[in-house]
């Protein structure tokens, strides 16, 4: 299994790019980076090698993201960050600049409701307000009273139905107003 042109079919490629916002040369260039990450794996097992979250956490274009190993987790099928091509491909397409707000709205909710029931409640922005600060990495910690200013400020902000926590309705409200929003939730390979 080589890289490039090779590695798909036309008939592949063509339902790659339905599937996703990406062109079949796009498609092939995702491809070639998902290779680089791990090319004896991807030379040994072949034609659809799942990766280890460490091996993709390589990329260079995801250091800098505090979400970095919970995006991972949310676009990986198994939820522990593994993937195959086919997922990261589709991590890929969302985070691109093509991919349009109601799509990255989606999966930022996805990223934020950690606790998976559908709502970011007070423990998920706890949650969220300790991989934006890094407490371990920049230092920065908040006191018991700021992160709850903060949290109650965000829901008090957000939660058009008052029922205390951000549904998904509430969040693509007041991320459709974000100035910004797209931006944060991008990346270019």
């Amino acid at each position: 299994m080589g890289q490039g042109a090779s590695a798909y079919d036309q008939a592949e490629l063509a339902e790659f790019q339905d599937l996703t916002y990406f062109t079949k040369r796009e498609v092939l260039h995702v491809h070639k980076r998902f290779s680089a990450l791990s090319p004896e794996k991807i030379k040994n097992v072949g034609r659809n090698p799942v990766l280890s979250k460490d091996e993709i956490l390589k990329l260079p274009e995801l250091a800098a993201n505090p979400f970095k190993e919970r995006l991972l987790d949310v676009f990986s099928e198994s939820g522990d960050g593994n993937m195959n091509f086919e997922q990261f491909l589709d991590m890929m397409s969302q985070l691109s600049s093509k991919a349009p707000l109601e799509t990255k709205i989606d999966f930022a909710f996805k990223i934020y409701d950690f606790n998976g029931d559908g709502q970011i409640c007070e423990k998920d922005l706890e949650q969220v307000l300790l991989f934006l600060i890094q407490p371990a990495v920049t230092g920065t910690t908040l006191s018991s009273e700021e992160r709850s200013q903060i949290i109650n400020n965000v829901i008090d902000e957000m939660d058009m139905d008052d029922d205390g926590s951000i549904s998904y309705l509430d969040f693509k409200h007041g991320m459709s107003k974000l100035n910004g929003f797209e931006e944060s939730f991008k990346i270019t390979l």
